[in-house]
């Protein structure tokens, strides 16, 4: 999240950061801006480290890299920070009705104290008069009880409307900061948070990682460029939520890398799915958007392990990708099992 500057501040980065673009052979765009914004207003060690290090060991910014620390350094970044500020809009309102609910029955107890005392009252008096004094009193009590809690109902259903509102932004929010930008999977911050979970809470039968990978993707982007590298990497993701479907964990590892994780599904048919999606690669005819010519045949390899009861998530992983890593040494277009 871009901090809020003082405007020669703001103007001082900006005169910096354009020569910069320029120097590292990048197109001012507003995620491009952004990450070099934050660069030179020291917002995160973690990312000013990454890109000291590729200047001095003058390694390319691609257009991939440039989207995953937009998306680990600035994106992520701004979801967290709304989502503290939903929680504590979400803590403030909570806080307010609970007084209101003790207001509520603060008025119920001086209700019922002020009918007991008017009750006894009226046990002792025998004059008619006085007696429709107390009556009209007690009616009078009632009024305003009864116009007061009508007040107070009207303002717990607005503030019952504004907790559900909060609650869907909140859950928008998540779900935005789990995405992956580029191809709209889940993102590898997700899939750490979702494995985690599947090797130490779920144990679930069935569990199964795949982890796969686009065959010669440097070849795509250097013969074709970074844009089409793109679109096949949004294609592949296309193809497994089509065919493993959205109800499973489908993520952007990293680059052109993808983990899939089923739980409930037996190796056979884990093994079906995989073919299918590689089949699938296989066969399709990607051309270039612009001219309508061919790019070639683009393959897809694959790596697949079972969890065992046993299992960290590095042990996890580590099996899925030494299967993939046997399917790519061993001639690519293929999937593995490891056992």
């Amino acid at each position: 999240m871009l901090q809020q500057e003082e405007p020669k501040q703001a103007a001082e980065y900006l005169r910096q950061v354009i020569p910069m673009l320029s120097k590292n052979n990048l197109a001012p765009t507003p995620i491009n801006y952004s990450i070099f914004y934050s660069y030179l207003a020291g917002t995160s060690q973690a990312l000013n480290d990454i890109i000291d290090r590729f200047i001095s060991e003058k390694k390319p910014f691609t257009v991939l890299l440039m989207l995953e620390l937009y998306e680990k350094f600035i994106n992520g970044g701004a979801a967290l920070e709304q989502q503290e500020k939903i929680q504590q809009s979400l803590e403030k309102i909570m806080s307010e009705a609970s007084e209101e609910v003790q207001q509520v029955n603060n008025g119920a107890g001086e209700f019922d104290t002020a009918i007991s005392k008017h009750a006894e009252t009226l046990s002792t008096v025998n004059d008619p008069q006085t007696t429709a004094l107390i009556l009209k009193q007690i009616m009078e009590d009632t009024r305003n009880m009864v116009k007061g809690n009508q007040a107070t109902q009207a303002r717990m259903q607005e503030t019952n409307a504004e907790i559900a509102k909060m609650k869907a932004e909140l859950e928008a929010v998540k779900a935005s900061a789990e995405k992956d930008a580029l191809t709209g999977l889940k993102n590898r911050g997700a899939f750490d948070k979702n494995i985690d979970s599947v090797v130490y809470i779920q144990k679930a039968p069935d569990t199964t990682l795949i982890m796969l990978d686009i065959d010669h993707f440097k070849r795509v982007n250097d013969d074709f460029g970074h844009l089409v590298g793109d679109r096949v990497i949004r294609y592949v993701s296309a193809l497994l939520t089509q065919i493993i479907g959205p109800d499973h964990h489908i993520a952007r590892y990293g680059g052109e890398e993808f983990a899939v994780i089923l739980t409930g599904v037996p190796i056979d048919e884990v093994k079906h799915l995989t073919e299918k999606t590689r089949v699938a690669m296989c066969n399709s005819k990607l051309q270039r958007k612009e001219s309508g010519d061919t790019i070639g045949k683009v393959t897809i390899s694959a790596g697949i392990t079972t969890l065992k009861p046993d299992d960290s998530v590095d042990s996890f992983i580590d099996r899925a990708d030494k299967a993939l890593y046997e399917a790519k040494e061993t001639g690519r277009n293929k999937f593995v099992i490891s056992t």
